[in-house]
């Protein structure tokens, strides 16, 4: 304590840079685990995790917002999709890596400078989010948002309901 009786500490970078970083994981500890903005029942699942089920949801509500299968679960179409793919396909691995997307720190981090991963945003902050990866100067979150939107709508295209309204009818 100086003499004005405020406590002072000779702290260096190296110091302050680890207990930083030992805060930051602890607070991630106590981060909830939950998914979109809003709770739903998860369906019984067979190619995906719970939480893949809720990060493609959360995308999916922003895409797919308006779209002509009002009951459309895109959670159960990649469910359906991934579950219908031979094992040895290396496509089944990149959608569950791709499908992580929402819900990775690491990725918030590295693209938003945020702690708070897309799937845990608000709807109106989690589509504001996306729309900034559309227009954004990094090719990266650009080809992000492409390939989150094509395969939503890919999922969507697959849908018997949607081909009839399309008017095709196999």
């Amino acid at each position: 304590m100086n003499q004005n009786g405020i406590f002072t500490t000779d702290l260096s970078r190296g110091k302050f840079l680890k207990w930083a970083l030992k805060i930051f994981s602890i607070s991630l500890l106590f981060q909830s685990t939950g998914g979109c903005s809003s709770p739903q029942k998860i369906p019984k699942l067979r190619g995906i995790s719970d939480q893949e089920y809720l990060n493609f949801q959360s995308v999916g509500e922003i895409f797919l917002d308006g779209n002509p299968v009002a009951d459309f679960d895109i959670g159960k179409a990649l469910d359906d999709y991934i579950y219908g793919h031979p094992n040895p396909l290396p496509t089944k691995d990149l959608v569950h890596e791709l499908v992580g997307v929402p819900s990775s720190i690491l990725v918030a981090l590295a693209l938003d400078f945020s702690i708070t991963p897309l799937v845990k945003l608000e709807r109106a902050k989690r589509e504001k989010r996306l729309l900034s990866w559309k227009n954004s100067g990094s090719q990266l979150k650009r080809s992000l948002f492409s390939l989150l939107k094509l395969f939503s709508f890919f999922l969507l295209t697959g849908d018997k309901r949607f081909q009839k309204f399309s008017g095709y009818e196999a």
